[in-house]
């Protein structure tokens, strides 16, 4: 009787299930204008780097979750990003495939550096 008001979680993609075998980054970025942001990364994703990062614990009401997942070898990197509102999430974006430079340039405004391995291939 009370599995009729249960709501039914979406689909997942094949993509999301990808996403569960990769490595995860969580980053926090400065609250800024959620949709218009998102509109900007569907344009260019290099808009990801205009956001700048801050301490989690430094904005406890709102801020933007930027989820990285990344394979060992850096060949195949994605990022999607949440807003969070009194640590509800109150926005979701889509997926966003992006580039080794690209994940090298924003992971180092937190302080993360990365080397893409060199192959083996002579």
């Amino acid at each position: 009787m009370f599995g009729l008001f249960k709501k039914k979680a979406p689909e997942e993609t094949a993509l999301e299930k990808r996403l569960r075998d990769l490595k995860l980054r969580k980053i926090s970025y400065v609250d800024t204008d959620f949709d218009e942001f998102t509109r900007m990364m569907r344009s260019d994703v290099k808009n990801w780097l205009k956001l700048k990062p801050v301490n989690y614990y430094a904005t406890k009401r709102e801020y933007i979750m930027g989820s990285v997942y990344t394979t060992p070898d850096y060949s195949e990197n994605y990022v999607s990003f949440e807003r969070y509102e009194q640590e509800r999430r109150t926005h979701k974006s889509e997926i966003y495939q992006i580039e080794f430079d690209l994940l090298s340039k924003a992971l180092a405004k937190v302080g993360i550096i990365i080397t893409q391995p060199v192959s083996e291939e002579q």
